[in-house]
């Protein structure tokens, strides 16, 4: 990656002449825990929440993108930071985003859609410190996420690191060998090592990380919650899949999120093609984009059962949900699984891998089932028995449906959410809470 020169020579005489003049550059180095007790007076905490990653199709920039707007619209002290291009801003972006000025652009190996941005270090600097944050929160250890790094030991202020996805589980699913994913997860665990608190989005993954070195003292629960409104069930859900996808019988599996390697989707082909072979008249969705689903697409053409959407707009997804009998997720390597709290939400039985975080969001046997991972015959076997409650004991299977809605009801809302990021007590969402 070469940076122009002129650029690199600006951002140089830039930073030598911030350092010069800035009047706090003899604080640096001052004990971090005096100055946290001057964050203590305040009365609310003012945070700006830093991703390198804001349009892409996966479950931080949809939840990241959700913050951002809830804050908005209650007017809290939450801030998304980001660095896009004109042509990356987009209606969907809140309005309380502060958009970083960059000095270049690269575009990520095996993820060639993802746009990673350098950006200007003391240009970007003299903006954050005008909000006078008391927290960084850090969501990606991109360029944005390791300048977020610095300027919260610059600043002073309480550095948060938010742990949404295993890179090096990703890396070893996508590289195929074992010393690039060990220099990641080097790298990665010196990163979160020097975070004042890390957040984490199941107690699964605080073991995971804990068993791998991570300080478990630091370690916090990030909650989440989803917009129950918009993911319900919808009595379209069948005639979309009709008349869109031309799905008119059979019984339909699926799975939604970004099409890579690391969902583990060659194992959910594997399961599928065995499965066709006893019951011909299954149905495959995958929905979503990404880097793996050209080979998708070479692999199942000969299916015409199997159906590669591409990517759909959320306001869509909720009827695909609904019109899908069972949805698969089995990754191994996902932190939370927001695509599983997106189909339980609309009333959809799941079933999911016992390793990682998705298992905490499936309750086995009530909302879905949990199933070994990579193991074939498992997996069969207890989507055979959703299917088999779906013909021949129907309620059964409606009672799966509702008790994943009330799952999500019950446990995934925004406000709560909120509450314990902003610590205030009086913010109340407009959402209506009942068993679709």
């Amino acid at each position: 990656m070469k940076i122009p020169l002129l650029l690199k020579f600006t951002e140089i005489q830039d930073t030598i002449m911030f350092f010069k003049n800035t009047p706090f550059r003899n604080s640096f180095h001052r004990n971090r825990s005096k100055l946290n007790l001057v964050h203590k007076t305040y009365k609310e905490k003012r945070i700006l929440w830093f991703t390198d990653t804001l349009n892409d199709l996966n479950g931080p920039s949809v939840t990241l993108k959700k913050l951002g707007w809830l804050s908005y619209n209650k007017d809290l002290n939450l801030f998304l930071v980001s660095s896009l291009s004109h042509e990356e801003n987009s209606p969907e972006l809140p309005p309380n985003l502060i958009n970083l000025p960059f000095i270049y652009s690269f575009k990520l190996p095996y993820y060639n859609k993802y746009s990673m941005k350098i950006p200007s270090f003391i240009k970007s600097l003299r903006i954050i410190k005008q909000y006078a944050p008391t927290e960084i929160y850090i969501s990606t250890p991109g360029p944005i996420g390791w300048f977020a790094f610095i300027a919260a030991g610059i600043l002073k202020v309480k550095r948060v690191g938010v742990y949404h996805t295993d890179f090096y589980l990703q890396a070893s699913a996508v590289i195929g060998n074992k010393i690039l994913p060990a220099i990641i997860e080097r790298v990665m665990k010196w990163f979160y090592s020097h975070m004042d608190e890390i957040r984490v989005p199941t107690v699964e993954y605080m073991n995971i990380l804990e068993s791998r070195g991570y300080d478990r003292a630091k370690m916090k629960i990030f909650r989440r919650g989803i917009d129950t409104k918009l993911f319900s069930t919808k009595e379209t859900g069948k005639s979309l899949l009709i008349e869109k996808f031309n799905i008119r019988d059979g019984i339909t599996l699926l799975f939604t999120g970004r099409m890579s390697k690391d969902k583990n989707l060659d194992f959910l082909l594997e399961v599928y093609k065995k499965l066709i072979q006893k019951r011909p008249n299954i149905n495959l969705m995958l929905v979503g984009d990404g880097p793996y689903i050209s080979d998708l697409r070479k692999k199942m053409k000969m299916y015409e059962r199997v159906f590669l959407t591409g990517r759909i707009e959320q306001s869509k997804l909720p009827e695909i949900y609904s019109g899908a009998d069972i949805f698969l997720f089995p990754s191994i390597a996902d932190t939370f699984g927001m695509s599983v709290l997106e189909a339980q939400s609309c009333g959809l039985p799941v079933i999911v891998s016992d390793a990682g975080g998705p298992k905490e969001i499936a309750i086995d046997g009530l909302t879905g089932l949990v199933a070994r991972a990579n193991d074939q015959e498992d997996w069969i076997s207890k989507i055979e028995y959703l299917i088999d409650l779906l013909i021949t004991n129907y309620q059964s299977y409606l009672i799966f449906r509702e008790r994943s809605r009330r799952n999500i009801l019950e446990n995934y809302n925004w406000e709560s959410v909120l509450q314990e990021l902003i610590e205030v007590d009086d913010i109340i969402i407009d959402q209506k809470t009942h068993i679709a």
